[in-house]
């Protein structure tokens, strides 16, 4: 029996201008695979695995149903959402159907070719990125040499099974993400967390492209008291694909399941165990609110003929039962997780945390600062976002997350400002969840509210991600060390590339759509952030840390700046976790510990 059987069944899917591949789990194995599928759209169109669950089918069927109104289901500016998506009735599904029976073989070589051929256009800029991540890599294991050496022999085993497989798996390096998989959460536990070095190694095996019995018997062959970290890897994936399908790509998959695991197992903090808390609660009331949600998604996809007259009261009726269920879920479980993890009943604790401490009155004027913003900035930017280009609306958002968090945030109560960005990720993924299964009332008013600020990146599936990877780039490196880089990256860097590169670029990167100009902006404009933030902005000084020298700051900043230029990943959460750790790195651990 071969060692590397094709178990896995995927598709592929136009993204970004890129070809990647999107996600089916197979019912054999819980690991996404890396291997293309013979099912392939030359007009771009993605098409769904047969082996997706019933919860695919719910996000699928959800970009049908957006607008949320009897009266609007089958006309409007939903249309457009429609369309993109690739969602066009039963005709449209029976011709693509027919279409894809009649791929010969043929067909199938010159998809591969294709890829083939898209990958050495873009070997040049390859290499650069691999040479970014392998140099901050060897800066990590420098900076944490002794935990590498006490780990010495556990390290050596991964590596060697990582290098065979990889090598035995050639085809797998097609795939431009394969360092962030296996590299990054390496990086980022060297950088911070060297206690945590075991688990990740053993969850970057975990992610190797082989099927199930052989990932779970070499987990248990390399650390016998950790082998259970496999199987809670591969189903925290397995619901992350099922839940997204075509929305993040396979190497996004990995890395969430990996941040999840490490939430799951290495909370500590009070801001951590709470958006522990909120995120799996979260997972958990989907089960039970799943068939009332079905139940609403039906009765909106319905022609507005076939309607029960009282479908708008019923519709309305199914959602106060998923209100119902995740606010129970609120009051009694995710409660009872957090007193058996603080000690205490964590409403008391929240109240004494913000009313009756020695920072109340600080934690308060945060609060205030961040409504007012909010008050004014949404509907400034809802009503003058007419006037704008995509670009420049989705940017101004970007400037919006600098006023708020990098005067009024970090820099005066980290763990406060944390425990807001868990909060905030929390709300993000609710309204989403509500939005892509158009739950009545709200629903319809956040598909609106979000549909002007969409991209090709929203368009792969049926989730929109643009907003929730914006702040997971923020609050990412404000999670594992109350860093203002994620803010910097994206409020200073990512915002001036993009409007610089569109305005004056004309010289490209090679096989780029990105700008020399545009990277020289955000080398600028990043480099300028970090000098204000911590020479002239108070209370980032111990955060950036002391022995940050201006050399360095600018030596991050370029290379975070050809990071955005040449990633194939999404640039809104892996370049700002990139000057994260280049920065940690360049201070050779003198970072106020919080």
């Amino acid at each position: 029996m071969s060692l590397f059987p094709p178990a896995f069944s995927l598709t592929q899917t136009r993204r970004s201008s890129k070809y990647v591949k999107s996600v089916a789990v197979s019912p054999k194995t819980s690991v996404p695979s890396l291997r293309p599928s013979r099912q392939s759209s030359a007009s771009g169109d993605s098409s769904q695995s047969s082996s997706l669950s019933t919860l695919d089918v719910l996000a699928e069927d959800s970009t049908d149903s957006r607008n949320g109104t009897d009266d609007e289901a089958d006309h409007g500016p939903h249309r457009d959402m429609k369309s993109r998506n690739g969602v066009h009735g039963n005709k449209a599904r029976r011709r693509r159907s027919r279409h894809y029976k009649s791929l010969s073989s043929s067909n199938h070589i010159k998809v591969l070719d294709g890829v083939k051929d898209g990958y050495n256009l873009g070997f040049r800029k390859k290499c650069v990125e691999s040479l970014l991540i392998v140099g901050l890599l060897a800066l990590a294991i420098q900076h944490n040499w002794e935990a590498v050496s006490e780990n010495a022999k556990f390290v050596g085993i991964c590596a060697s099974i990582l290098l065979t497989v990889l090598i035995l798996r050639w085809d797998h390096w097609t795939m431009p993400s394969v360092l962030y998989i296996y590299l990054f959460p390496i990086i980022l536990t060297l950088t911070d967390y060297p206690q945590h070095l075991r688990l990740n190694l053993l969850l970057s095996v975990s992610a190797l492209p082989l099927p199930a019995e052989i990932l779970s018997n070499l987990a248990a062959a390399i650390s016998p008291q950790t082998a259970e970290v496999y199987y809670l890897y591969a189903n925290v994936t397995e619901v992350v694909c099922t839940l997204t399908t075509t929305s993040l790509s396979p190497a996004e998959s990995s890395l969430a399941g990996t941040l999840l695991v490490n939430l799951l197992l290495n909370a500590k903090k009070m801001d951590m165990i709470f958006l522990r808390a909120f995120l799996f609660g979260s997972l958990f009331s989907l089960w039970p609110a799943t068939p009332l949600v079905l139940k609403i998604m039906h009765l909106t996809r319905l022609p507005r003929h076939r309607r029960p007259q009282a479908s708008t009261k019923m519709k309305v009726t199914y959602a106060y039962g998923v209100y119902a269920i995740f606010l129970v879920n609120v009051l009694v479980f995710v409660r009872w997780h957090l007193q058996s993890s603080l000690g205490r009943d964590p409403f008391a604790y929240m109240i004494d945390y913000l009313f009756l401490s020695k920072e109340s009155y600080r934690r308060l004027r945060m609060l205030a600062y961040w409504t007012a913003w909010l008050a004014v900035g949404i509907p400034w930017i809802q009503k003058s976002s007419d006037a704008w280009t995509l670009d420049i609306r989705r940017k101004v958002w970007h400037g919006l997350v600098v006023v708020m968090f990098l005067t009024a945030g970090v820099g005066w109560d980290a763990t406060f400002t944390s425990l807001s960005m868990a909060i905030a990720l929390t709300l993000f993924l609710f309204s989403e969840f509500l939005r892509a299964t158009t739950v009545p009332p709200l629903g319809v008013y956040i598909h609106d509210a979000l549909k002007k600020f969409t991209d090709e990146r929203d368009t792969c599936g049926p989730i929109v991600v643009s907003h929730i990877f914006l702040l997971l780039g923020i609050s990412v490196p404000i999670f594992l060390s109350s860093s203002p880089a994620g803010i910097i990256c994206l409020g200073f860097g990512d915002a001036c590339a993009s409007i610089v590169g569109r305005k004056f670029g004309k010289h490209r990167w090679f096989d780029s759509n990105k700008t020399l100009e545009g990277t020289a902006g955000f080398i600028v404009a990043a480099f300028a952030g970090l000098m204000v933030t911590k020479y002239i902005l108070t209370g980032y000084d111990s955060i950036l840390g002391p022995d940050m020298t201006v050399q360095w700051a600018f030596l991050s900043a370029v290379a975070t700046a050809v990071l955005e230029a040449t990633s194939g990943m999404n640039d809104n959460v892996i370049v700002p976790v990139y000057m994260y750790a280049a920065l940690r790195l360049g201070t050779r651990g003198q970072l106020a510990q919080i």
